[in-house]
Order: structure tokens, then sequence, then C-alpha cells
């Protein structure tokens, strides 16, 4: 290819993906506002940056490349500084053919080129991405790499010392620490595990609840690593034989991030979870959650009641907090006071008073219960119920005028009546109160633009825990081989809940008044047409929703 310095409008309008018109009124808002040809256009909504990665791929006969899901070598990416990366919308992505392969936002920039061919001695086989996925690997290999790479360059020179400063911004741990953070925001994750082990320190994310490896450590990095997580956390640094809890806020990317961070002593050191909250993230309604139509429509019968006790139960991660949230944006009017005792506030809600439980100065869920009792409430939340102190005062709350919403740790619906009992919840009081509960759990979503069918012999079946006759007729639905764009070349995309709703009954209060198991409660719930959350799984299996392996996964 003979590189001449083009216009991109014009390649544009050659390539048929704009038109004369088009290019000329773009020119013409550049000229007012400034900026370069190719933001205009994608600002004024002309093409987007697909569109026009595409079509420069297309004119200048170039392959076009998605950086989501492409194997992206670290050692080519690293051939050039992270400054000279941003300012040309480059990264170098592979090495084919004793040439490096450089992914590039605009291939008529001959500059950038040049300057990578100095850079690494190689040829250069330039390919076409967005600025968004060029974006995106930046910050994943060069951000990241540069911390790494100063991180390693100042332990070796600090061997000596044994430690390793943690409050300076411009110390490699530090900056190793917010890209790791960083990262993890831009990935969506809902947590980070830091596991240190005889070799090395292992970080993984959680997205869409599965744990995904990222990088591996020296173990000499995790004294420093560990104190500078502590001093964020405002933990003790010297208490290293306790478990502690703490908690980050922090600004990343311009969004508001809140950080639950845990310590566990293990033999290798300290292992740290940091739970990421998203203050900003899209709260979703009772429609948005995965319900089908009749768990919506007996969920919204149990939110129209004035008085009462909702339980939402499932383990930690389940997406219990999302439906109580769904319920109080269904019950938020302002005819209603509505009070919250949350542990931390997930979302801010308008119109909602929100407050968060501190135990250092004893706030912890059941007197901050009795304080907002004294406060005139038509509807309370109560973020979870742990112990039988604030079990009992939010079942009797629930008796005295009071609609209460909260949630509880058992694996399924019925599970939640012998809950009570065990938390010391008389059961003449607690069936009086409860109103109904659901239990939940959370599956990915298959991606809808590259998923694909697939067979499943019947003992392809069994070993996935099913019998043939639960699925009989299905068409099952896997994540495509590689993925796309769209999943970022997992599968799958995003999560949606799977549902068990048992509504209290007549026969259900005389069981639980005659503390019955918890087996013959689920049987009188089925018998009632409680659908399990098997069955629900599976009805979004047939739905192409999700696939036999996640239901097996989350739900068996």
């Amino acid at each position: 290819m003979a590189y001449t310095r083009e216009r991109l409008g014009e390649v544009l309008v050659r390539a048929g993906a704009i038109s004369e018109e088009q290019l000329l009124g773009a020119l013409d808002t550049q000229h007012a506002e400034g900026g370069k040809i190719g933001q205009v256009l994608v600002r004024t909504g002309i093409i987007d940056e697909d569109g026009i990665a595409r079509a420069l791929a297309d004119q200048k006969s170039l392959e076009f490349v998605s950086l989501t899901s492409f194997p992206i070598s670290r050692e080519a990416a690293s051939q050039i500084p992270e400054r000279l990366a941003r300012r040309s919308l480059i990264i170098p992505i592979d090495y084919r053919d004793d040439s490096i392969v450089l992914a590039m936002a605009d291939p008529l920039d001959v500059e950038a080129i040049d300057d990578v061919h100095l850079r690494s001695g190689l040829p250069v086989i330039p390919v076409v991405s967005t600025p968004a996925q060029i974006l995106y690997a930046i910050e994943k290999f060069i951000t990241a790499a540069d911390a790494f790479e100063g991180l390693q360059i100042d332990l070796a020179e600090r061997e000596d010392e044994g430690v390793v400063l943690v409050g300076d911004e411009d110390v490699p741990i530090v900056r190793l620490v917010n890209q790791m953070i960083r990262e993890a925001v831009i990935d969506e994750a809902s947590d980070i595990h830091i596991e240190p082990g005889a070799r090395s320190v292992r970080v993984r994310f959680r997205v869409d609840g599965v744990l995904q490896e990222v990088m591996h450590l020296p173990t000499s990095a995790r004294p420093g690593l560990i104190s500078r997580l502590k001093v964020m956390a405002e933990m003790d640094i010297a208490e290293r034989r306790r478990p502690q809890d703490g908690r980050i806020g922090l600004v990343v990317n311009d969004r508001a991030v809140d950080m639950r961070v845990a310590t566990l002593p293990t033999p290798y050191g300290e292992n740290i979870v940091i739970r990421i909250l998203n203050h900003e993230a899209q709260q979703q309604t009772l429609a948005d959650l995965g319900m089908d139509d009749a768990h919506r429509q007996m969920m919204e019968r149990f939110l129209s009641r004035s008085y009462g006790e909702i339980l939402v139960s499932g383990p930690t991660g389940s997406g219990k907090s999302t439906t109580l949230y769904a319920a109080l944006l269904h019950l938020n009017q302002p005819t209603r006071k509505i009070i919250t005792i949350e542990d931390p506030i997930e979302f801010q809600v308008p119109g909602v008073t929100q407050m968060a439980v501190n135990p250092a100065i004893g706030l912890s869920f059941a007197h901050l219960l009795r304080t907002v009792l004294r406060s005139d409430p038509d509807i309370v939340m109560v973020g979870e119920i742990r112990d039988p102190e604030t079990a009992q005062i939010a079942t009797r709350a629930a008796l005295t005028g009071h609609l209460v919403l909260s949630s509880i740790h058992t694996n399924d619906a019925p599970s939640a009546l012998t809950r009570l009992s065990d938390m010391e919840v008389a059961p003449f009081i607690a069936s009086s109160a409860l109103i109904g509960v659901v239990a939940q759990r959370l599956v990915r979503r298959l991606c809808p633009s590259c998923k694909v069918k697939t067979r499943l012999t019947k003992a392809q079946i069994a070993d996935r825990g099913f019998r043939a006759e639960e699925v009989a007729g299905m068409t099952f639905y896997g994540p495509g081989e590689k993925g796309c764009d769209d999943c970022h070349g997992t599968g799958f995309r995003g999560r949606t809940g799977v549902f068990e709703v048992m509504a209290m009954d007549d026969e259900l209060e005389r069981l639980f008044l005659a503390e019955s198991p918890s087996e013959a409660i689920r049987a009188a719930a089925l018998s009632a047409g409680m659908k399990t959350l098997r069955q629900d799984a599976l009805e979004k299996v047939a739905a192409g929703v999700t696939s036999l392996d996640e239901v097996a996964r989350v739900v068996m």
C-alpha cells in the first residue's frame, strides 16, 4: 500500500459512508466548534465510530480488527509509550511475518506508522479499529504494563530496604493499585480478588458473576500492595492476624465508586476482596429484573399491601439488593414516607430517606430500626436481616402498620420461614406478618449477537444434572466460540434473574405455626402453584436467554 496523506472526509465520501452534503455540513460544524472531522461526524450522528473504521478499512483494503476479542500481545503493546498511543490513537497488537501489527483509528496517519517503525525496528502492518476499542486496549495493555514495569524496577531498587512506600502518588505500587481499580471499573467487575500464594500474588476480577484472572504480581509486591489498600480503606496496617473490614470511596473515570474491602489472614499473607459498588449504575425497575409476567404480578400484589413483611432471599451476589431497589422505585410516591437502613447505601434514590449502618459507633441494623420506627415511616427497607434482634423488630414493625422489605440468606423461598424460626421469631408473629418470599439467583445472558444453537445428547444433559423429560423439546443455545464486539469476546452480555416467588396462604401459615420442616412447607407451596428456581431457569433456557451450562452452574 502506498501511503499518502488523504483527508478522512474525502475517503468516507468515496466509500459511500457519508454524502457530500453531510461532509460539508460537518466541515461547517468543525469550523464553528473545532475538533477533528471524525469526532464531528460521530457527535452529530452522521456516522458512528464502527462505521468510520469499517469504511476506512474497506476503502484502503485493510483488515478491520475488533480489539475486544483479539488476543493482544502484551509484548507488542509495550513497544510504544502510553503518551504516543493516546495521542495518535494507536496500539501494536501482534507480530506477523517479521512485522508488527498496528491497530489504528486513522490508518491515514503516516507519521504514526513511521514512528512505530522507528521504535520497533520492524515493518508495520496497519489494521483498523475504533477509537473506543483502542482506548480500552491502551488502558488494559499499556497503562497497566507501565505501572507493572515501574513496580518491578522499584522493588528491585528497594530489595535491601524490605519496605515499599505507600503514601506518594508517584510510587509505582500506588500507580499499580490505581490502575487495577480503574481497569476493574472499565471491565464492569463486581469484585477484585487479591490472593497471595507461595510464588506470586494472583489478581482476579469477577465479571458477570464469573472470576477472570487478570495478572500475577511478584511476592515481593505483596507487602506494599496490601499496605496501600489498607491505607486507602482506613484499616490498621499493623494488624495482620485478624480479618478486617474497610471502605474506599473514589471517583474513577468521572464515576463515583464505593468499595467495600475485606481482608483474611492466610499462610502466604492477607487475602483481600474488594466489592465494587457503582453509585451511578442504572437502577432497574421490576420489569428489568427478568421476572415473567406471573412473578411480576405477584410481586406487585405484595407491594400493594399497606403493611406486612416481604423477604428477598438468596446467597451473596444473587441480586437481592437490586430487587429491593426495584421494589422501592415501584413504591416511591410523594404520598409515602420511605426510610431505608443499608450497609452500605448502594444507590441514591431521590425522595427516599437512606441511612447507613456504622457498627463502630453503635449504629447497627437493630438500633437504627428502632429509631426509624419513631419517625413515622410508611415503608421501611432493612438491607439485610442478620441477627435475631433485627428479625424480631422488623417482623413486629410489619404488624404495626408498616410495609417492611428486607433480605435474608436462604437457598430457597420456603427455607426463609425456617430461618425466621432459627432467629427466634415466634411463628405466630411471623406467620401473621409475612406477605411473601422471593428467592432468586443471577445467570448470565447469552449475547444475542453471537449466540449459537447447540445439540446436547441425553448423556450430556444427564451430566449437567437434568432429566431428559425436563428439557424435552427444547432448543438449546450456547455462547459463540469467539464471542463478538458486543460481548467483548465472552459470549455473554449482562445477567438476568431467575426467581421463586412464594405467597403466604392459610396452609403455609398452618404448617409454619406447627413448626413443620421446610420440606413440608415446600411441598405445600408447590401444590399451591409455586414455580421453582429450577423451573424458571429452564424456561429461560427454552427462550434462548441463557444456556443449560449456566443454569447448572448457578441454580443446581
